[in-house]
């Protein structure tokens, strides 16, 4: 049986990868630590009975659900600044905070209809939204300018 497992998170927002790509070393396994963290404070809380099976059978969906979503809010973010020239990486309000809200968007809906399809419906709203509220790319409203200095 092939497995084809594809890890490329987003933690910091895409330009921070473009311009550091050493970031990618730390971005990775820190946005798998997260979710496997809030998965597992999830199932406890919701009181799952097979925690293992379902971590294993759920993780890497839920990990591809957050890089495919970060994504896009990291792309959004570039279309704005360099198509319309709007913000400067990312710094001004109206690119990240919209950035982060479709990116949690994204997390909720595909979580809902591909890690938790499984799931009875109210179980899989619960789980999507604790993911689109924890896991959120939060990070997109750090500014440049902290690392810039401009």
């Amino acid at each position: 049986m092939k497995k084809d497992v594809r890890l490329y998170n987003v933690l910091f927002p895409l330009w921070m990868l473009l311009l550091f790509p050493v970031t990618w070393i730390v971005v990775i396994p820190g946005n798998f630590i997260i979710d496997s963290i809030v998965l597992i404070v999830a199932m406890s809380i919701l009181h799952f009975e097979n925690k293992k099976e379902f971590y294993k059978r759920n993780i890497v969906k839920i990990f591809g659900v957050g890089i495919v979503s970060d994504l896009i809010g990291s792309v959004y973010m570039l279309v704005m600044m360099i198509v319309f020239e709007l913000g400067s990486m990312g710094d001004e309000w109206y690119t990240t905070v919209p950035a982060l809200l479709i990116a949690s968007v994204l997390i909720y809906i595909m979580n809902y209809y591909i890690s938790f399809k499984e799931c009875d419906k109210k179980l899989r709203i619960k789980l999507a939204l604790t993911f689109a509220i924890a896991t959120a790319p939060y990070t997109f409203l750090i500014p440049s300018r902290w690392l810039y200095n401009y």
